[in-house]
């Protein structure tokens, strides 16, 4: 097995969860929007280019919806990095291995994580989809990532909940793991003991 001396870790359901963040954007969408529609919003704005505020705003409005964008901002931005997967990145990182974020994200939750350091006190940088101009699955935003970083593909671990994004990453070389989200953090040590970076 090569070497791993680099860990890339997607965010939302690997290192952080938000567990009532359905049942609180359907009590604000009151039966007028799906989340699955809202999310088709969001994702016109993942990469950057689109005023995200605005579309949800127009959003809401055609729909006849009473929340405002402000109201919905609140579940989205109630963000909670699990302690168990914080602790293991902290170990990880003491045994000299670079630790990143890679996320699909738009501006405006992403602003609120990368304001907020103190939610990844051992994560080296944070890599937001809204500032590379590519999200995932697109390859681009793991090549981004290698040439800004010039990483060695072959020596760094990427994981994922979400399958499509794996097989893009694997497609430029990098190490990938698909993790299941149900597994928790017991899944991700797993992973993390799998290619030697904590011992099991």
């Amino acid at each position: 097995m090569t070497s791993i001396t680099t860990l890339l870790l997607d965010a939302d359901g690997v290192t952080q969860y938000n567990r009532t963040f359905l049942e609180r954007m359907n009590v604000l969408l009151d039966g007028r929007a799906t989340m699955p529609e809202v999310s088709r919003v969001e994702a016109l704005s993942l990469t950057g280019q689109r005023d995200f505020e605005a579309d949800l705003r127009e959003f809401l409005d055609e729909r006849g919806i009473e929340a405002t964008t402000q109201d919905l901002f609140e579940p989205w931005l109630d963000i909670t990095p699990d302690p168990e997967v914080l602790a293991m990145i902290a170990e990880v990182r003491g045994r000299g291995v670079d630790v990143y974020l890679g996320t699909n994200q738009q501006p405006v939750r992403g602003r609120s994580m990368t304001d907020r350091p103190e939610l990844y006190p051992d994560i080296v940088r944070q890599f937001h989809s809204w500032q590379i101009g590519f999200a995932k699955p697109d390859p681009r935003f793991f090549t981004h990532i290698i040439d800004e970083l010039q990483l060695d593909p072959g020596s760094t671990l990427f994981i994922d909940d979400l399958r499509p994004n794996v097989d893009a990453a694997r497609s430029v070389g990098l190490v990938a793991e698909f993790h299941d989200r149900e597994a928790g953090a017991a899944g991700v040590r797993a992973i993390l003991v799998r290619h030697g970076l904590l011992d099991a």
